[in-house]
């Protein structure tokens, strides 16, 4: 490997957020990390659900910090699935690219849609399902898939699923190979952990004819949707500069609720510790996490860097510290779809403090009216926090800087200095 090739796979960027891929057939979703690596070179990466390599779709990447909420997103949510129903053979893979291991089709002639829609609603609600042999799941240690390939077959114990829709569209002719067959499209809605192959080859056995899947398209992975997501090819096209990443979206999500606030933060004076300690005794009373939203460039350090502004925030209490850079997407974010979206939605605030001259969203559009607004209509609690005054003169950030710059440091030592209760 050369010098150049060495330095391009040492690069790491500071890129956080998540981006819904639109899976193409013939990768695996491994494969789809590696070349989002490749082009953007995130400092870390993760996904929150597999998809087979000759399947599409909707598969959420997670990147930088973002992959801290995998666990947490791999848990929650429903799939949505347009899959094909194949009609007259059974596969050792359960789908379509799989060997042929048995066929009815002197019973394809017979079955009609009727038949797949009462077969289908066997299966809506409660569903125990046996993964297939050829999957990623392990049983004691070992992957099925390895087991399969050679040859051996396990006793697998039932997995406790939710279906919660099956839609059955009008039977087709469809041939593979030299086999006429018939399939039927189906759009499945169902919980994590479903294998649509199975489920395919479990509603043919319910109408008792050999069945498969043909091609399978996953359209969307909880509130991330396949109109929302963006192609390989335009990943490879679009400039990896992490401010013009037009498809990296915003990703807090986290199990535990908060009682928040958001803001610059860049001196941390009295005022913001009023603010501060508003938001860390909340959050003990309600048993939740006290969480930060720092806006803007972490890197912000005209008189605090990084790392004095984390070790000030811990000294106050805060459990959650996060930031929210100002990239084109987060500066163009409409103030109701910052409060909502990231605030209540994904950092789950049950209480929200500001102070009295709170700004945020589009050009700073939303202000302290609109969140009570926003905050009434999700029945979240908010405080506003009034100004702090010191020899008649509001304080604030720019008015600390500017102290500094006119050489007056003990002045902006003392509004700085941390306030215990």
């Amino acid at each position: 490997m050369t010098w150049r090739n060495l330095l391009k796979h040492a690069i790491k960027n500071n890129i956080n957020g998540l981006i819904i891929l639109d899976k193409p057939k013939g990768f695996t979703s491994n494969d789809c990390l590696s070349i989002i690596k490749k082009y953007l070179h995130p400092y870390k990466i993760g996904h929150i659900g597999t998809l087979d390599e000759n399947a599409t779709g909707v598969l959420v990447c997670l990147l930088g910090s973002a992959t801290k909420s995998q666990d947490y997103l791999m848990r929650v949510g429903k799939k949505v699935y347009e899959a094909e129903l194949v009609l007259g053979i059974s596969t050792d893979t359960e789908d379509i690219y799989g060997n042929v291991i048995s066929d009815s089709l002197d019973k394809i002639g017979s079955i009609k849609r009727d038949d797949v829609i009462n077969a289908s609603k066997y299966f809506i609600g409660d569903y125990y399902q046996v993964p297939p042999m050829y999957s990623a799941k392990k049983v004691n240690g070992k992957k099925l898939l390895n087991l399969a390939r050679k040859g051996i077959v396990i006793d697998r114990k039932p997995c406790h699923l939710i279906i919660d829709s099956i839609e059955v569209f009008d039977i087709e002719n469809y041939q593979v190979d030299n086999y006429f067959l018939k399939k039927v499209n189906l759009k499945i809605i169902c919980s994590k952990g479903t294998y649509i192959r199975t489920l395919c080859k479990d509603i043919g056995s319910k109408i008792n004819i050999r069945s498969c899947m043909g091609n399978l398209r996953r359209t969307a992975v909880s509130d991330f949707k396949i109109e929302d997501s963006v192609t390989i090819e335009e990943i490879k096209k679009e400039n990896a500069d992490i401010n013009d990443l037009k498809y990296l979206k915003p990703c807090y999500y986290q199990e535990f609720d908060s009682v928040v606030t958001f803001g610059k933060f860049e001196t941390i004076h009295i005022g913001h510790q009023k603010i501060i300690n508003d938001v860390v005794n909340s959050a003990k009373v309600k048993k939740c996490k006290s969480t930060i939203l720092i806006i803007g460039d972490e890197k912000d350090n005209v008189l605090l860097t990084k790392e004095q502004r984390i070790s000030k925030l811990k000294l106050l209490g805060i459990d959650n510290i996060l930031y929210f850079p100002l990239t084109e997407n987060n500066k163009h974010m409409l103030p109701e779809d910052f409060i909502y979206g990231i605030l209540i939605k994904q950092i789950k605030a049950k209480k929200i403090v500001v102070g009295d001259d709170c700004s945020f969203g589009y050009k700073g559009t939303g202000d302290k009216k609109l969140l009570k607004t926003i905050c009434d209509k999700y029945n979240i609690e908010l405080n506003v926090c009034e100004k702090v005054k010191y020899n008649d003169t509001y304080i604030s950030s720019t008015y600390i800087k500017k102290e500094y710059e006119s050489g007056n440091i003990e002045l902006v030592n003392k509004l700085m200095r941390i306030q215990y209760e």
